[in-house]
């Protein structure tokens, strides 16, 4: 496993759908644990204020704090959970009320923790809520790189056009990154792409198909067992996938624009590329 030692700059990518349902969480529970395995300094942020279940796809025990205490004054360390691959998590909070209407005052305090983030992480994974609220909006935006997840059907690509354009309209954010989940091959998933391109062409959004992930029965069994399946099945169709989609999130320097303009603005900027991701 190759390290990467020194960085002082956050990367910080965030994970979000149209809709509920279509593997999003999965994709952030993988990416998280394959760059912490890669070495690197990791926090997993559940955003998602529905239905948070990040803890659970990495195998841990119920949490008793959550992202909304940090609205309240806990500290990260009160919050914090790490998984057995090394992974800081911030565990959600389902059913929170007030963090599906953010005001002036916790966007503040929210913005405020990414300088504390900066010193502690090299990487921090959003899992941001789907749909368009301002939770899920504003979690969205703080990505330097946005990852859309969408499948074939119908729902999950009308919805996924009106969140984008609610982060062209509403957010920084003008760049998106498009994996397409649960087809067969990569010309699927290029089909499945140019429908939702197509949806979205009047609003001068740079969109990049990232990758697709196959329909693989190891991802439900990982599920049930309640590990990542990059640990649980490596050599899996679908984990395969997940380690292109690391590597590639991983390349290059990061995108400036990422953050909200909705209330706090907030732009982080660019950092150094990280080395090849490396994995035994």
């Amino acid at each position: 496993m190759q390290t990467h030692e020194g960085m002082k700059a956050l990367r910080v990518i965030s994970v979000t759908s149209g809709k509920g349902g279509v593997g999003k969480t999965h994709l952030a529970a993988n990416v998280s644990t394959l760059c912490a395995k890669a070495g690197l300094r990791v926090l997993a942020i559940d955003a998602d204020a529905g239905l948070a279940n990040l803890d659970v796809l990495l195998g841990l025990s119920p949490p008793r704090s959550h992202v909304g205490h940090l609205l309240d004054g806990a500290t990260l360390d009160e919050v914090l959970l790490e998984s057995a691959s090394g992974v800081k998590v911030l565990p959600g909070a389902p059913g929170e009320r007030r963090l599906t209407h953010l005001d002036a005052g916790d966007l503040r305090a929210l913005v405020s923790i990414w300088d504390e983030l900066a010193e502690r992480f090299d990487v921090v994974l959003v899992d941001a809520g789907p749909g368009v609220g301002d939770d899920a909006l504003f979690f969205s935006a703080t990505g330097q790189r946005v990852v859309v997840l969408v499948t074939e059907e119908p729902t999950s690509l009308a919805d996924a056009a009106v969140l984008l354009t609610s982060l062209r309209r509403t957010t920084a954010v003008r760049e998106v990154d498009v994996v397409v989940n649960g087809v067969r091959t990569w010309r699927s998933a290029q089909a499945v792409f140019a429908r939702l391109e197509g949806a979205v062409a009047h609003l001068s959004l740079g969109l990049k198909l990232l990758a697709h992930v196959p329909d693989d029965q190891n991802v439900r069994r990982a599920a049930m067992q309640r590990r990542p399946l990059v640990e649980l099945a490596p050599t899996s169709p679908a984990a395969r996938a997940f380690e292109k989609i690391t590597q590639s999130l991983l390349e290059g320097p990061a995108r400036v624009g990422g953050g909200v303009t909705v209330g706090v603005e907030r732009q982080l900027g660019p950092t150094p590329p990280l080395p090849p991701l490396r994995v035994v």
